[in-house]
């Protein structure tokens, strides 16, 4: 079965949907079909912008003004395991005692499955950096008579142009076929969101472009080919997982 199958299925299937989208790429992590579909159907949705540590004060309160008209939203670090209270006091508000089965649906690498486990306190679910780890479904215990189901990410892959989809990590840096002009777009992207965060990140000035800093960062970083020259298949990598793995801050 595909993936849809299975996301529709755990939204039929459940009380509560939680949609975890990626903090920093609220409007590029959300399913706008999904959550007309979730509410056309009464079922209650939650949004939870996981990596919200990844974002600024100013950038969160921004996202929730927004997305408070859709759906209550909660703030959560799955890493840090910030916020998960939170999240749990918000379900149960939601259902109070009644018996509930809660799915979680979001696209690949957004963290569902690492919520997952922060919400039951345990390993629950299987959980990788890498895109689509998760599959098929699983349940799992949060309350009396109330439980949590993982579903896998779902990406309509041909709504999505190459950089989008590794902006959202949604595909590796092994799996672009121009890993490079990804990695340039990316630099200037996260250049132009916050002025600060390569420098804070690496030590390099932004020197104007984005060629330029990747020539230099590959310097600093050794990613080097015969004749001391930027190796950019190595330098594009790195920056593109550092970005999908969190190390760079908006």
């Amino acid at each position: 079965m595909g993936l849809w199958y299975h996301t529709l299925k755990a939204i039929k299937e459940s009380n509560i949907v939680l949609e975890i989208l990626d903090a920093r790429l609220p409007e590029l992590t959300r399913h706008f079909a999904l959550e007309q579909k979730i509410l056309r159907h009464r079922k209650k949705l939650v949004i939870v912008l996981n990596k919200s540590d990844l974002i600024s004060k100013k950038t969160a309160l921004t996202h929730k003004k927004e997305l408070e008209k859709v759906a209550p939203t909660i703030f959560v670090s799955s890493k840090h395991k910030k916020g998960i209270a939170r999240l749990k006091k918000q379900v149960r508000q939601l259902m109070g005692k009644k018996p509930a089965v809660i799915a979680i649906i979001g696209y690949p690498n957004t963290g569902k499955s690492t919520i997952l486990n922060a919400l039951a306190g345990r390993k629950a679910a299987k959980t990788s950096s890498q895109a689509g780890f998760t599959r098929g479904r699983q349940l799992v215990k949060l309350f009396e008579d109330q439980y949590l189901m993982d579903s896998p990410g779902v990406i309509p892959f041909e709504q999505r142009n190459k950089f989008e989809l590794a902006l959202i990590g949604s595909k590796n840096p092994n799996q672009l076929k121009d890993k490079e002009g990804v990695a340039l777009q990316l630099a200037a992207w996260i250049q132009e969101h916050n002025a600060q965060a390569l420098q804070e990140t690496y030590g390099v000035k932004w020197p104007g472009d984005s060629e330029t800093f990747l020539e230099e960062l590959a310097q600093k970083k050794g990613r080097l080919i015969k004749g001391g020259k930027a190796d950019w298949n190595a330098i594009s990598t790195l920056l593109i997982l550092d970005w999908q793995k969190g190390k760079i801050t908006i």
